[in-house]
């Protein structure tokens, strides 16, 4: 387990960043676990170290930049693009965009239609989330008022 509490916040705040989140619900989302239990590492100050690992080799990511933020974030990449040549990572949402572009331009028609079903099927799920935690807060807030 990576304890500290200063230390475990810097980590989820760094796995945040790999993922390409900004809440806590959507980084629970993205490391397949429950909201709860990402509540209780931040409670325990305790995030599993396995975890860290995993997410690090399967993300491609640096495991001393995303335990204790020193290097480039993402390791060398095998692929043939400018980042993997220069030996750094993308880092902007633009330079993201332009490699997705670039990789999407290679694929063939069924793929790219599979891709744009996936991705219209997250975006849907995304908004239903926002939409139900707006319904959960406001719940919570009218049972609150009537105890």
């Amino acid at each position: 387990m990576i304890q500290h509490d200063t230390g475990v916040k810097a980590v989820l705040s760094r796995m945040k960043q790999l993922f390409g989140v900004e809440k806590d619900a959507e980084l629970a989302r993205a490391l397949d676990i429950s909201p709860q239990t990402l509540s209780s590492w931040r409670q325990r100050s305790a995030v599993p170290y396995a975890l860290c690992v995993d997410c690090a080799k399967s993300q491609g990511a640096s495991l001393d930049w995303l335990l204790y933020g020193e290097g480039e974030m993402m390791r060398e990449s095998t692929i043939n693009t400018p980042e993997a040549k220069t030996g750094s990572a993308p880092r902007s949402r633009e330079s993201l965009k332009a490699r997705l572009i670039e990789t999407l331009e290679g694929l063939a028609t069924d793929d790219l239609e599979d891709l744009l079903n996936d991705a219209t099927k997250r975006q849907r799920l995304r908004e239903l989330e926002k939409r139900f935690e707006h319904l959960q807060s406001h719940f919570f807030e009218t049972t609150q008022r009537a105890v």
